[in-house]
């Protein structure tokens, strides 16, 4: 497919158009070409791999109805990606669908907007022309998402974008999502001193206990004076009740560089879990998890509060955690969930016999009845 060579320059923003539709391809490119370099695929795989390989690509435009790898695929697999441009490269989704069912799934799985066909020019080049703002805007997150100098890690900006793609991608895949909050008990206490490197010495004691627990696929921010917040995705109740009792002890047992002896370093958590929690935003997530912090402060410090649905949440346990207790050697503790676990495997398991042709209809029907009865 035609793009400008990567060994040339170009003051314009790369659009990368992928549609299975020469003529359509054609049009999109007419109105466009003018103020954007424009590159081509002929389907999803094929846009795929020129994202890979380009990284001067800076906006998608994608149809929702193409051979090997269609729209929606496409959008998932770039906001599964481990690397920050691609999950957070505007998308625009062109398709002939109307309804709103379709435009609500494609903006619930990562895509930045949604244009449906035959398109506007005006409106087609609006939108588009906005989209380099949008990188500028998230280019900016970016560089504001470390600029806490006394512990170098994330802002609350960066905690909330990070926390919609996230919860969208858990809410598409039926997967567990914990948010939890840590707050510093005592914060109050440490300012009174007056001494700006007790408080400094605090909050990085904090920060590194919080880094050491963390998985690679997590996110930690600084959300005000004395609170962090962890996005954990995939994490279910009885995993995060584990972690967050494990800062817990960690921090109080820990002492920080200080020259008072009277002063300690605890903190309370707040636990929030999208499999036990009624609540639907990164935003709500955030709150309720800082309330339990209040509650559990104000019940003396030093403790866990969460939604009292201990239980429930346990009866609950997600493939990749499924995943991880087998590649620890403790497959015997699965044993309650297999039936949680294989009615999670169904979807997969029916995407693929329609993808690769397996003709296991009948038997995927015999082990949906089996799951049932």
């Amino acid at each position: 497919m035609a793009q400008s060579p990567d060994n040339q320059e170009s003051p314009k923003p790369r659009i990368l158009i992928v549609d299975d539709s020469r003529l359509v391809r054609v049009s999109l490119s007419n109105v466009l070409q003018d103020e954007f370099e424009i590159a081509e695929a002929i389907d999803g795989e094929e846009g795929w791999e020129a994202l890979l390989a380009d990284k001067k690509i800076q906006i998608v435009l994608t149809d929702a109805g193409m051979p090997k790898l269609d729209g929606y695929e496409l959008i998932e697999r770039i906001r599964a990606h481990d690397g920050k441009r691609l999950q957070e490269i505007p998308i625009i989704m062109i398709t002939a669908a109307e309804d709103e069912e379709s435009r609500q799934e494609a903006l619930k799985i990562g895509a930045t907007d949604f244009i449906t066909k035959p398109f506007d020019k005006a409106q087609l080049l609006a939108r588009v022309r906005s989209q380099p703002k949008l990188v500028k805007t998230t280019s900016d997150l970016a560089k504001q998402s470390t600029d806490d100098k006394a512990t170098g890690i994330r802002s609350k900006n960066y905690f909330l974008t990070r926390g919609k793609q996230d919860l969208a991608f858990a809410a598409r895949h039926d997967h567990d999502l914990s948010v939890i909050v840590v707050g510093m008990d005592n914060f109050d206490t440490l300012r009174a001193t007056g001494d700006k490197k007790i408080i400094v010495n605090a909050l990085t004691a904090v920060a590194k206990a919080l880094k050491t627990s963390l998985r690679t696929e997590d996110t930690l921010a600084r959300t005000s004076n004395s609170r962090f917040a962890i996005i954990a995705p995939t994490l279910g109740w009885s995993e995060a009740e584990i972690v967050c009792n494990r800062i817990r002890q960690q921090i109080s047992e820990s002492p920080f560089n200080n020259e008072h002896s009277d002063l300690s370093l605890t903190v309370s958590l707040g636990l929030v879990n999208r499999g036990v929690d009624k609540v639907s935003t990164i935003e709500e997530y955030l709150s309720l998890a800082e309330q339990y912090v209040t509650k559990a402060q104000a019940a003396g410090g030093n403790s866990l509060m969460a939604t009292e649905q201990k239980k429930a949440a346990k009866k609950r346990i997600s493939i990749d955690a499924a995943l991880r207790v087998m590649a620890q050697g403790n497959s015997d503790k699965l044993a309650p969930h297999l039936k949680a676990i294989a009615t999670q495997i169904i979807p997969l398991l029916e995407y693929c016999n329609k993808k690769l042709i397996w003709g296991a209809d009948e038997h995927i029907e015999a082990i949906k009845k089996r799951l049932k009865s």
